[in-house]
């Protein structure tokens, strides 16, 4: 009688956690032992090694897990404790919903129910919500002492120019201090933002990370009280969740037990000097639809808007290097290009595809080849990584036994014991994103007639919605767009290659896609969305991954699964010019 295939989710976010008894190992160790007993075949482990319970998002190893059960891998999901699966009652009932769709059993070796039952499923959501408390109460705390320490002047961490962190105390790092003076002496003598990074920059001068600086480095400096002696904490909460949005306007503010950089005199000269200066860009009433997409010929970095006058007086719309705009021209040049060009070449070149059958035969041949041959590389790298993991566990155990067996070797093994630790631990980590890519990898051929008509709605659509509406669609399916070096006279910049890739999955659904594609089924001008019901529309508002896949339900232009070659999975998004030759395939990274 054959076994029911089970799979074995492990998870820890702390060292703390660990000494408690939820390290990996023992997890691991419970879970299998448990399978044994109960005549269960662990097909695959899926572990979280130092990921938060705070979220699905963090977690790679659970989003497999929940892509693999979709795929019905298994039958059986076994966790060591409720409190592994998540912290949070939303994301649990996720996991759970999911599983039992696909008729998966989940079971816990410390908590005993049946999610099949009403009795059951009533249970589990008690212990994930108590669960949910425990993180909101360790949350708590930690915000509690970190409130602390910030009361009694001490830093709470971080990196800072002209300061080093030992042992949780400010010291000053001379060397930096000298830069930090100088950017207060530069904006004292009036200069902006942009004119301090370049300077600082042609001087040879390195942020903290040992960067070429950038405006918002040196706007972030000028506006820290930390080099005043006064500790700052809370001005922006929630982070992660909130970003800017989450400006606090009664942040903490106090003395310092650290040494102060700057004298009080210098610092309010340099603020009634940036308040005079300070005002709120004009938004233009030309959105830039290309920007990001747009890839410096020199360094590769994204290319932002700008403007530049002609010979005549009048003012032009250009894209000019990123990391020029940012950093100067120590780190690049402007290689300027006329926005109405650029936008107007690519509109075209779109066009032309969806137009042109023979062309797009081409590119479909060129997909197929590129599906079939993907998987090959990939798998020789994992082969290669297995070996190596295997060879490195080898080394790694042996100096753990030499330390077990001699103590006193300790010191001469320490540092090679971390450095093959430190190894094991990147090795880990790049085959859990083989396997992710892997997982991915598609090997169903590209249909022809799906493609075409793909193209052709989204060519309708880029003729018919605004400048918004074209910025949104592009970054769906343009994954770089890049241009000539050279930049001949009264011809200017041309663009040589446009890379597509189509991802209309769940996770790029949860960005601005989902934005752009709710607006188009509100108008139906386009006729390439079948109607949604009223609240999944509104459910849009705020996406999430179910309405998101009621959304995906309506579309019948499908299968865009089979339509979808992002390049982090092929390597070789297509290249959409040189539409009169068979269409070049790039290879990217």
């Amino acid at each position: 009688m054959s076994k029911l295939k089970a799979a074995l989710y492990a998870r820890v976010s702390t060292e703390e956690q660990a000494k408690e008894g939820y390290s990996i190992a023992a997890q691991i160790s419970e879970i299998r032992k448990y399978a044994e007993q109960n005549g269960l075949e662990i097909v695959d482990e899926y572990v979280d090694e130092g990921a938060s319970g705070k979220s699905i998002a963090g977690r790679p190893q659970m989003k497999r897990l929940l892509k693999d059960a979709n795929q019905q891998k298994f039958g059986v999901v076994i966790i060591y404790k409720i409190d592994r699966l998540a912290r949070k009652l939303k994301d649990a009932l996720e996991i759970s919903e999911t599983l039992e769709r696909n008729n998966v059993r989940l079971i816990s070796l410390n908590e005993k129910f049946d999610t099949t039952t009403a009795f059951g499923r009533t249970a589990f959501q008690m212990i994930c919500s108590f669960a949910e408390l425990e993180r909101n109460n360790i949350v708590e705390r930690v915000k509690l002492g970190m409130e602390q320490r910030a009361k009694e002047g001490k830093y709470n961490g971080g990196k800072v120019l002209g300061y080093d962190n030992i042992d949780k105390e400010l010291v000053i790092n001379e060397y930096e201090a000298v830069i930090v003076r100088k950017i207060f002496d530069y904006a004292n003598q009036g200069l902006g933002f942009k004119a301090i990074t370049r300077r600082l920059n042609e001087e040879g001068y390195r942020s903290k990370m040992d960067k070429p600086f950038n405006i918002c480095g040196i706007k972030t400096i000028l506006n820290n009280p930390i080099y005043i002696g006064k500790i700052r904490y809370n001005q922006l909460q929630n982070w992660s969740e909130k970003r800017r949005k989450g400006k606090n306007p009664d942040y903490l503010l106090v003395d310092g037990t650290h040494q102060s950089l700057i004298a009080t005199e210098l610092w309010e000269s340099v603020h009634q000097k940036l308040g005079r200066r300070s005002y709120k860009p004009s938004r233009s009433h030309q959105p830039y639809i290309l920007s990001g997409l747009l890839r410096c010929p020199v360094c590769g970095h994204g290319m932002v808007p700008a403007r530049s006058k002609g010979a005549g007086g009048k003012s032009y719309p250009y894209y000019i290097c990123g990391q020029f705009h940012n950093k100067g021209k120590t780190v690049c040049r402007s290689n300027m290009m006329r926005a109405d060009v650029a936008e107007q070449q690519v509109l075209d070149e779109l066009v032309k595809v969806a137009l042109r059958p023979d062309i797009l035969r081409k590119l479909v041949d060129k997909i197929n080849a590129m599906l079939s041959n993907a998987e090959a590389p990939i798998m020789g790298e994992k082969k290669t990584l297995i070996a190596e993991l295997n060879s490195n566990s080898k080394k790694l155990q042996k100096l753990k036994d030499n330390i077990l067996n001699d103590p006193e070797l300790a010191a001469i093994f320490k540092d090679d014991l971390k450095e093959t630790h430190a190894r094991q631990e990147q090795l880990q980590k790049r085959l859990e994103s083989i396997e992710t890519e892997l997982d991915e990898q598609l090997n169903k051929p590209v249909d022809f007639d799906s493609l075409q008509k793909l193209l052709t709605l989204i060519q309708d659509a880029l003729m018919k919605i605004d400048a918004d509406g074209q910025k949104a669609l592009l970054r769906l399916m343009v994954e770089s767009i890049h241009i000539t070096n050279e930049s001949p006279r009264r011809v200017g910049r041309q663009i040589t290659q446009i890379n597509l890739h189509f991802d209309f999955t769940i996770d790029a659904l949860q960005k601005d896609s989902a934005v752009l594609l709710s607006r188009l089924a509100e108008t139906q001008s386009l006729n390439c969305i079948a109607p949604l019901e009223p609240e999944v529309l509104a459910s849009l508002n705020e996406p999430h991954t179910e309405s998101l896949r009621d959304l995906m339900k309506s579309l019948f232009i499908l299968p865009l699964a089979m339509i979808r070659f992002p390049p982090h999975n092929l390597k070789s998004p297509v290249d959409l010019l040189h539409e009169n030759e068979a269409h070049k395939l790039m290879r990217v990274g």
